[in-house]
């Protein structure tokens, strides 16, 4: 069984409002385990059998739309990936200091050699 978290957008902002203890109940009708959401964020923690991410996230997503009626973009993470992200720290202290904010980005797909620089 595979742990994996769902960063959701469309959840909870531009009018689409959805309960979390909602949001949990249609994850669990989609089959997937341990269901549990972070906050009013839109992002859902689960269990799933499936080991092939693309596709779940792709069911997630055609999912979501029938049960909410507008599209909803799925970001699948395994719980190592973002455990890594958070221990990930490209900038020294001086810098994040000065900064006003910093912002993680899930991406769909790597990044193609010219927009990575």
């Amino acid at each position: 069984m595979l742990r994996l978290i769902a960063f959701l957008r469309a959840i909870n902002v531009g009018g689409h409002n959805v309960a979390m203890a909602e949001l949990c109940g249609l994850f669990d009708r989609f089959s997937l385990k341990e269901v549990e959401t972070f906050i009013a964020s839109g992002n859902v923690i689960f269990t799933s059998r499936s080991s092939d991410i693309r596709a779940l996230q792709h069911k997630i997503e055609s999912q979501l739309l029938r049960s909410l009626g507008y599209e909803v973009k799925a970001f699948l993470r395994t719980v190592p990936e973002v455990a890594a992200t958070a221990r990930y720290k490209p900038f020294n202290e001086s810098q994040l200091r000065s900064a006003a904010a910093l912002n993680v980005a899930f991406l769909a797909d790597p990044l193609g050699a010219e927009a990575e620089k």
